[in-house]
């Protein structure tokens, strides 16, 4: 498929990339979070970060405490959903020699290692309501004993958490403690999911190829293959995109990688030919040949023209059609109400 190529130099990526943030994009919603992250690393106080899986909530903690006065001690991050419940007072707080069978030596925890610096709670919400009472009463009295010690040690030691689930609904159903989500719940960050800011999709793939450089020729991305990059959804936001561009980078040639080169969850992008693509492509801009668009705006013509074809192929049953574009057939209704598509069209 002879698509022209999409291609940001390393050299525009420096300049438009923030150099003392991990968490990138140009569009407005990202903006401002960087400036809520730049005002909340002035301070020391409790944060939880809202997202959806994949969204960046690490990222932006580590953003957090990058800006902070706290940035040459130590950031601990722990996945609170991967730790075994009889393992988690001894991998949070330390535990002593001889504590149980096992501990054959003094341990410290995470809230020691991350003395001075921050610790990150990732999926705060997975934590059991056993741990929630201890973890209160550490927060509260800025001291740790360790399992089996009778000292208490002084932890100083910022909290920032990060979870996909509303806590304030957990708080109403009984699965968080109330008292537990007051001292985390000091102020919220909410992260917005790729799909609202597509706009950041050109940069993040550049940045992204650039990041595996090492491990892949490739270094451009045609236009027609951004242009269904930036039409999908990702439920799976950046995380998914990577993971996208991974498996493109195997399967694409002389450096670009194409339309044909992608491959979303079990199948390719909507389960449509190269050929069908480039049909939509040519259809869509020889009816825009003579309006100047913006990238929003060609993708939304993108978009609106390859859901039509799909229509009319499938008669209009939408059930049908939401299938082959590989959509929920309520997800096919939202994109028809917003996109103006009748059933006449």
């Amino acid at each position: 498929m002879n698509s022209s190529v999409a291609h940001i130099t390393t050299t525009e990526v420096a300049d438009v990339l923030p150099p003392d943030f991990s968490l990138l994009g140009q569009s407005a919603a990202i903006r401002a979070v960087r400036a809520q992250i730049a005002r909340l690393a002035e301070s020391s106080v409790p944060v939880v970060i809202y997202g959806e899986s994949g969204a960046g909530k690490e990222l932006a903690a580590r953003d957090i405490h990058a800006l902070s006065a706290r940035a040459n001690a130590p950031f601990v991050p722990v996945n609170c959903g991967a730790i075994p419940e009889n393992l988690m007072e001894s991998e949070f707080f330390g535990v002593r020699r001889g504590a149980f069978t096992g501990a054959v030596e003094d341990r410290s925890g995470f809230f020691q290692a991350a003395h001075g610096g921050t610790l990150f709670l990732d999926e705060v919400a997975e934590l059991p309501v056993a741990m929630q009472v201890k973890l209160l009463r550490v927060i509260q009295e800025g001291k740790v004993r360790k399992l089996g010690g009778a000292r208490e040690d002084v932890i100083d030691v910022r909290i920032l958490c990060a979870t996909h689930r509303n806590l304030a609904q957990e708080v109403r159903q009984n699965h968080f403690r109330q008292d537990l989500y007051y001292r985390l719940n000091v102020i919220e960050l909410h992260l917005p999911p790729l799909r609202d800011r597509r706009e950041d999709i050109p940069l993040l793939c550049e940045a992204l190829l650039l990041k595996q450089e090492s491990l892949t020729k490739c270094s451009t991305i045609s236009s027609a293959a951004l242009t269904i990059l930036m039409a999908h959804d990702y439920p799976g936001n950046v995380r998914e995109l990577q993971n996208i561009l991974e498996r493109a980078s195997a399967f694409a040639s002389d450096g670009v990688i194409d339309v044909d080169d992608l491959i979303f969850g079990p199948g390719t992008w909507l389960g449509i030919s190269s050929a069908s693509v480039d049909s939509v492509t040519a259809t869509a801009a020889s009816a825009k040949t003579n309006k100047a668009e913006t990238l929003p705006e060609k993708v939304k013509a993108f978009e609106r023209e390859l859901i039509v074809q799909a229509l009319r192929k499938n008669r209009f049953r939408q059930t049908r059609t939401a299938s082959i574009l590989g959509i929920s057939l309520r997800q096919l209704r939202y994109r028809m109400q917003r996109l103006n598509i009748h059933d006449l069209d």
